[in-house]
Formats: structure tokens, C-alpha cells, sequence
């Protein structure tokens, strides 16, 4: 049940071995580890960074994993040409936000077959939708946001800040 992850850190990743997504949320949400193999649980978080709603699926009996789906808000995310972040960092502080776009209520809608963490398919409507951009970064700016319902790198950086988030919060709750 682990896998190798990367984590992204500012100046550096971090390769490690990890449990998957969705045998973080069992082992922390009470009521998951009795799940039935063709149950399927749906429930919400309040998170430090936004609220979700997380649905795990049934059992798939070609991989025996669970799905993940979310659909949710992030307050606020700043994105650059290469990364996205709940909170901007230093660097980008530092130069008073230029070259980040900020974006608030950001509609999430993130779907993981096998609930891996790694990654999320793809298919409309994922993705990450905000509300209102603020564009510091000029024409790169331009094409971060264009690129934001369908940019699987984006999707993926949302997913993991997003996974982070909710296992903080259950880390808290129990």
C-alpha cells in the first residue's frame, strides 16, 4: 500500500515513500475503515486552505483500489509559470507578487480512479475554476489562466495542495 511520491518543496523535491491518498483518508476518517467493498462514503472537510467534499468509491475489482473524488473551494491559490501555492513564497514576496497571479475562490472538481495521490485524470469538468484572477505576471499571466480548467500540471499541484490540506485537518480533528 505504499508507493513512491514526489513532494514538492520551493527549492527542491522530496522523494519518498508514502502511503496512497486514499489509505491516509481510511486510517484518519472515523467510519472508513468498515467500508464495505461496493460502499461508497461521501463527506466534508473544513480545511486550513478551503472546504471539500470528498466521495471515496467502491472497490474496482480489476485493481482493488478506491476512487477519490473531490469538489470543493480554495480560498486562494498563487500561480506562476511553474508552480502553484496556498500561500506565496518568499521569493515571490519578496518581489512584491510580479510574475504570480493570484486567484480567489477557486472552484476544485478533482477525480483520482485509483485514489493513488498522484495524480487526477483529466475529463470536464476538473480542474481548478476561479472566480477572480488578479494577473501580475502580464502575457505569462494570461496563459496561466486560459490553461487552468485543462493544465494537467495545474490540476495536479491543486490535487496535492488540496491532499495536504485534508489530511492536516483530520490530523487535527482526532
Amino acid at each position: 500500500t505504499t508507493q513512491m511520491g514526489i513532494f514538492h518543496h520551493p527549492q527542491k523535491e522530496i522523494y519518498m515513500d508514502r502511503p496512497k491518498f486514499v489509505t491516509n483518508l481510511i486510517r484518519r476518517q472515523k467510519g472508513l475503515a468498515s467500508l464495505k467493498h461496493k460502499e461508497v462514503a461521501i463527506f466534508n472537510i473544513d480545511g486550513t486552505y478551503g472546504t471539500y467534499q470528498i466521495k471515496v468509491g467502491p472497490v474496482d475489482p480489476m485493481n482493488h483500489s478506491r476512487s477519490i473524488e473531490i469538489v470543493g473551494q480554495i480560498h486562494h491559490l498563487f500561480a506562476t509559470k511553474n508552480n502553484i501555492h496556498p500561500l506565496p513564497t518568499r521569493q515571490e514576496i519578496d518581489n512584491n507578487l510580479r510574475g504570480t497571479v493570484i486567484m480567489r475562490d477557486v472552484t476544485v472538481h478533482l477525480f483520482d480512479e485509483k485514489g493513488q495521490g498522484i495524480a487526477v485524470q483529466i475529463k470536464q469538468p476538473n480542474g481548478i475554476h476561479p472566480m477572480k484572477n488578479i494577473n501580475l505576471a502580464g502575457e505569462d499571466g494570461d496563459k496561466i489562466i486560459t490553461g487552468l480548467g485543462t493544465n494537467e500540471k495545474m490540476a495536479n499541484e491543486a490535487y496535492r495542495i488540496v491532499q495536504e490540506d485534508i489530511l492536516k485537518s483530520l490530523q487535527l480533528k482526532y
